[in-house]
């Protein structure tokens, strides 16, 4: 099963609560920060109409664009579906 990756940038404050709650949880993830890597910013704009939304969350070929940790533990607990 692929873990969820977490498209995320410092002092983001959904970000960080949406990294906590995992973190919280023990719900497998990567992060990744978009102000570091230029193909994860592309990746977040191509999938938010143009928009850098973060946190963005990708599991699999699916995305979500500023998720809840129930959407995101949802999404993830149905790959096995």
């Amino acid at each position: 099963m692929n873990e969820p990756i977490v498209y995320w940038w410092p002092r983001c404050p959904y970000c960080l609560k949406l990294r906590a709650k995992l973190k919280l949880t023990r719900t497998p993830h990567r992060l990744v920060n978009v102000w570091e890597d230029a193909s994860a910013l592309r990746t977040v704009r191509e999938v938010n109409g143009g928009n850098e939304l973060v946190p963005t969350v990708q599991v699999g070929d699916r995305f979500l664009s500023n998720p809840t940790l129930r959407q995101v533990r949802r999404m993830y607990d149905g790959q096995a579906s």
